[in-house]
């Protein structure tokens, strides 16, 4: 604590450098905390499915190709599935292309036995199961466009000539997605059922028992498997996965970009740790004839060019931790990113790396400033 006021000057003797290293550096771990973030939000919808003992059911050509709804009651007489549901991905939007947002049609009977971690008001639910064309939507959605339970609803369609009419019946409350719209899989089969002809997407199915996951799935399988129609079943987790794979190697992207960000903020950061250690040689050379030992030289420069790193690496992700609080990514990004933001691990991520950046960019102009002779250092004129 002694020499921290020395710490201090010496890291803002000259701030104007200082002060435009902190903003580069803070653009740079803005930049890198945001990637971060985006990866990890990624991981977060990919494992959103894990720990529920459903399984999705496909077609085995392509997530595109319908299934005919008479697989549901073959599927049914499986041992050991509680219960099935039908689910159609939609891709309807609301009033302009750009308010796009994941709606589906769903066996409205079986949100509480195939989908019960959607956990929605007693009253609510019955509304919606009541309402021919009743809806519930996600909190998420109901902010972003002001609505109420009890507001009608139109949505315009893009893959099926149909344009559901509905009423908001409830709010569903979900541990990750909270901008899905749901509708009757009745109404919109009645409404399309001359293009559907008797098909749906997917099939869900509810298991009891999670080690007999395996099993079923394979029992699905092989029941189709020399049938017009063959069927791949995932588990919720692996059907998360699949959509996560068809956006390619952005993960491996977003991290080799992440890792070059990086590099590049520890040359600047030696640059200008170097500039400042060459300044200060007859200093060092001064503190080392009053007694100041080489350790204690390596210490306090060590500890200036830590303190920096750290200080730009807060400004940036703290900086986009605000952004994100202040922007809705999930509506930005028409859902692509939900619930998105900063989390502490990301913060105390660009934290470490901030300080291992100060660690690395100054520790050869520490190291050569604490090796330094006090006669070699007293020649130098600055």
């Amino acid at each position: 604590m002694r020499f921290s006021k020395l710490v201090l000057r010496n890291l803002f003797r000259n701030k104007l450098r200082t002060l435009l290293t902190l903003v580069l550096m803070g653009a740079i771990f803005f930049f890198v905390s945001t990637m971060l973030s985006i990866l990890a939000n990624f991981e977060a919808a990919s494992n959103s499915g894990e720990g529920q003992n459903r399984l999705g059911v496909q077609s085995a050509i392509s997530l595109a190709n319908p299934l005919p709804l008479s697989h549901e009651a073959k599927i049914q007489k499986i041992p050991g599935i509680v219960d099935t549901a039908k689910l159609q991905w939609m891709g309807a939007y609301y009033k302009e292309q750009k308010n796009f947002f994941a709606n589906f049609a769903v066996d409205h009977e079986k949100m509480q036995t195939v989908w019960d971690d959607y956990s929605t008001p007693k009253e609510q639910l019955e509304a919606f199961k009541a309402d021919r064309t009743g809806a519930i939507v996600g909190p998420e959605l109901m902010k972003r466009y002001g609505w109420k339970i009890g507001d009608k609803v139109t949505l315009i369609g893009t893959i099926f000539p149909f344009n559901p009419e509905v009423t908001i019946r409830g709010e569903y409350k979900h541990k990750f997605d909270s901008s899905s719209f749901f509708i009757h899989f009745d109404y919109f089969y009645e409404a399309t059922k001359e293009v559907t002809r008797g098909t749906v997407g997917t099939f869900w199915v509810r298991v009891r028992d999670p080690k007999d996951m395996a099993k079923i799935s394979q029992e699905i399988d092989e029941m189709f498997k020399n049938s017009e129609y063959p069927t791949e079943t995932f588990t919720e987790k692996e059907f998360q996965q699949q959509f996560m794979a068809m956006i390619g190697n952005i993960k491996l992207l977003f991290t080799v970009v992440s890792i070059c960000s990086i590099f590049m903020v520890v040359l600047l950061a030696a640059l200008t740790m170097s500039m400042a250690a060459r300044e200060r040689v007859t200093e060092i050379a001064v503190l080392k004839a009053i007694g100041f030992t080489r350790g204690m030289i390596l210490t306090l420069m060590l500890i200036e060019f830590v303190m920096l790193g750290l200080i730009g690496g807060a400004l940036g992700t703290f900086a986009a931790k605000l952004v994100f609080l202040v922007f809705n990514m999930t509506e930005l990004t028409q859902g692509f990113l939900v619930n998105f933001g900063v989390n502490t691990e990301t913060v105390l991520t660009c934290l470490a790396t901030a300080a291992i950046v100060g660690l690395l960019a100054g520790g050869l102009p520490a190291l050569r400033s604490a090796r330094l002779s006090v006669v070699d250092g007293l020649r130098k004129v600055w």
